[in-house]
Formats: C-alpha cells, structure tokens, sequence
C-alpha cells in the first residue's frame, strides 16, 4: 500500500552523470511545484519500505543493445513480484540515436511498472544526449509530471 502524503521517489542509475543530473532536476522542479521528493541513487533504495513514497519515478540510461544500467538489475528483478496497482509511476533516462535502441532501458522500466499493476501518468521522458544534454530541456516533461502526481 502507497503512501499518499508520503514523498515522491525518485531512483535513479548513471554511468556518466547525465541520467543523475536528470534525476536532480526532477527533484528541483517537483518541490518548487509544492512535492517532497526522496532521490535516490537505485543501489540505495530499500525496497522493504516501498510504501513509505507516494509515487515512483524511475530513471536509467540505456547501454550496449537496450541493457539497463547493471544497477538496476537486481530491483528490476524484485520489482517483478511486487503489486504497484494504482500506484503513479514514471521514467526518464538518456540515449543516443546512434543505437539501434537508444531509450529500451526505459522501456523496460516503464514495462516493469505497467506490468506490476502501475498507472503511468506521463509518457516517458527520453533524453537524446548524441547532441548534448539539457537538463533543463526536461522542465515541460517535469512540470507536467508535477501536475498529474498532485491530481
């Protein structure tokens, strides 16, 4: 069971700082929006006490052919036996369309999600770092994430 007053988690993996940077933003704009916000690297979420968050926001960059990030592997896999029915979720990540699969890692996450019952209320953000990243160029994506997490 979610935790409706509880903070927005989110947990994020990075190789080379982009999908952390990403991450961070996130928790900017989402508090100036009014939300508490925990943001945590994936390898330091306790997973026992997924029902202390009101809500999910999962983030990775995608490696190789499609990989996730290796540390989100093992939650991954525990993410398969949870129930998240209701729960708000969403993913961001970065990727670079020279790959023939630049952004699986979030459609993995995003699967995981739906599959274990998660309503997600945005569509996914994918970060095209082959140009340089942005951050700010997520704001849009972040405010309106705020705006569908507060309804």
């Amino acid at each position: 069971m979610r935790n409706l007053e509880g903070p927005v988690l989110v947990a994020w993996a990075s190789k080379n700082g982009g999908t952390e940077n990403l991450a961070q933003r996130i928790k900017e704009v989402l508090e100036k929006q009014g939300l508490s916000v925990d943001l945590l690297p994936v390898s330091q979420v306790d997973w026992s006490r997924l029902d202390g968050w009101s809500a999910l926001v999962f983030g990775s960059p995608t490696y190789g052919s499609g990989d996730l990030h290796p540390d989100w592997d093992r939650p991954e896999r525990q993410l398969r036996d949870v129930k998240l029915t209701g729960w708000p979720g969403a993913v961001f990540g970065c990727g670079s369309p020279r790959y023939v699969t630049p952004w699986w890692a979030v459609d993995i996450l995003e699967n995981r999600l739906k599959n274990g019952g998660a309503r997600l209320v945005v569509p996914s953000y994918k970060a095209d770092t082959l140009e340089g990243l942005r951050v700010r160029d997520a704001d849009p994506w972040i405010e309106g994430l705020a705006e569908a997490l507060r309804q």
